[in-house]
């Protein structure tokens, strides 16, 4: 049978659907009065040489007139279907048949069903404008199809440059909701306390012989495990084991959350130390946006402010690649910028009252203890704020939890929260504080606009340097 001729078994069907009691005689008598009409309607011609495009404006013709014969018999699609009690289904002899007038005395059926008649058109629109699938079950989709779509936009198609000021680029795609990436920053955040209760008993076992050990004194035992503690020598190695456990914990949570969505969408945790192998739109590529054409043009395509758009689009695009490409370049200019408003924030503190030499800081004294011990000390702490935390806390605040905040909101937004997070997790004072909202705002930012993790360790990594560095010029001056 032809896809566009409509059975009059399949009317039977869409009439009981909406819950109208048909009566065989009535219809089959008003089918055999009307059989020759309907098939000429319902049946297009075949196409064939010259006439292909007449007969292809034939069937839209044809189809078009389906529904309306459809309706014409079901009634008007808008009138409030009947949400009281249905029908049962009387069946007290043989299915009445709708292929001869003679049957007219069969008995009448009557039949209800719950599925509401816009589910029915919509089947049948669906199939009439060319829903289907082919012989491989294959979907066939067209634009009818493609129009129930149009709200689930890639982050390019979202993104909008000039609400973009700052060229922090599309969303991201992510693959997990709130419960994974709150469950994922309390995990990592357990974890810098594990390391910091595990570090100390750790280095205490290493200098201290078992039998040296006071473990039935309680009292004594804790003296003697502060006078480890506060040993310049040992407090080095202290840090540098807690350093070590956190790096291993905390990225093995975010591996472990990775792991269970692979394979992630382009774009995460991308470190590249020449940047041009960096995807920086998410995988999504306007010169490579046929599908969006054919989607009916949403920013790409078909119209004279859809292909401005997506002009605009792809001069942000080149321009977030070529500062992916010179990714250092960008990371220097951070760095200089963070060093600007970390002394703009430090000199706003003291002249608060918020840092003074009354006060001090929490990231002092641990710079103080570590430098005691000579130059083993000063390795220990290049080692662990050099190298170490830059890695793990970029990848956690800039890699994962930067990200997944896109899901719910823009980059700059997600930028601003990561921020406040990455500073109030390391649990200083205001004035230490103060300083790390600077540079986790640019480490964001640079992050942002080249997606790619070298970018923001480096500026981690530099600014931490610079803080031992005009320690050590200070205390020596």
């Amino acid at each position: 049978a032809h896809p566009l001729r409509v059975s009059a078994h399949d009317v039977a069907r869409a009439k009981r659907v909406r819950g109208v009691v048909v009566s065989s005689s009535s219809f089959t008598a008003r089918r055999a009065a009307s059989s020759d009409g309907a098939r000429r309607l319902l049946t297009p011609p075949r196409a064939s040489g010259d006439d292909a495009e007449a007969a292809a404006t034939e069937r839209k013709s044809s189809s078009e007139s389906t529904m309306s014969a459809l309706d014409a018999l079901l009634g008007s699609s808008d009138e409030t279907e009947d949400d009281g009690s249905r029908n049962e289904v009387q069946t007290p002899g043989p299915k009445p048949s709708l292929t001869t007038a003679n049957d007219a005395s069969a008995d009448d059926a009557k039949a209800t069903v719950s599925v509401p008649l816009s589910a029915v058109r919509a089947a049948l629109s669906e199939k009439l404008s060319g829903n289907e699938s082919d012989a491989k079950g294959t979907k066939k989709t067209s634009s009818f199809g493609d129009a129930q779509k149009l709200g689930e936009l890639s982050p390019i198609e979202k993104y909008d440059p000039e609400k973009d000021p700052l060229g922090l680029g599309p969303q991201w795609v992510v693959p997990w909701g709130a419960p994974t990436t709150l469950f994922a920053l309390l995990a990592v955040e357990s974890g810098f306390f594990f390391a910091g209760a595990l570090a100390p008993a750790i280095v205490y076992a290493n200098v201290r012989a078992a039998e040296e050990i006071p473990i039935d004194n309680p009292e004594l035992f804790a003296r003697d495990l502060q006078a480890v503690f506060d040993d310049p020598s040992a407090f080095s190695d202290i840090i540098v084991c807690a350093e070590a456990v956190q790096f291993v914990l905390a990225l093995s949570v975010i591996g472990a959350v990775a792991a269970s969505n692979a394979p992630l969408p382009p774009g995460w945790f991308q470190f590249s130390l020449f940047g041009d192998d960096v995807d920086v739109d998410g995988g999504f590529p306007l010169e490579e946006s046929e599908a969006i054409k054919k989607r009916g043009g949403v920013d790409a395509g078909n119209t004279e402010a859809t292909n401005a758009t997506a002009k605009k689009k792809r001069a942000a695009m080149k321009a977030q690649r070529e500062r992916s490409n010179d990714w250092f370049g960008e990371a220097t200019r951070a760095i200089f910028l963070t060093w600007v408003f970390v002394l703009l924030v430090t000199a706003l503190a003291y002249a608060l009252g918020l840092r003074g030499d009354d006060q001090g800081t929490a990231s002092n004294s641990v710079i103080e203890k570590a430098f005691a011990a000579g130059p083993g000390g000063a390795a220990s702490l290049v080692l662990t704020t050099v190298v170490l935390a830059p890695v793990i806390e970029e990848t956690v605040f800039r890699g994962f939890l930067l990200p997944s905040l896109t899901k719910y909101m823009t980059v700059p937004w997600a930028v601003a929260l990561s921020t406040v997070i990455f500073a109030v997790a390391h649990e200083h004072n205001t004035g230490d504080t103060a300083q790390l909202l600077a540079v986790g705002a640019m480490a964001g930012v640079a992050y942002a606009r080249t997606r790619n993790l070298a970018t923001s360790m480096v500026v981690h990594a530099s600014f931490n340097l610079g803080v031992l560095a005009l320690y050590a010029l200070w205390t020596h001056s």
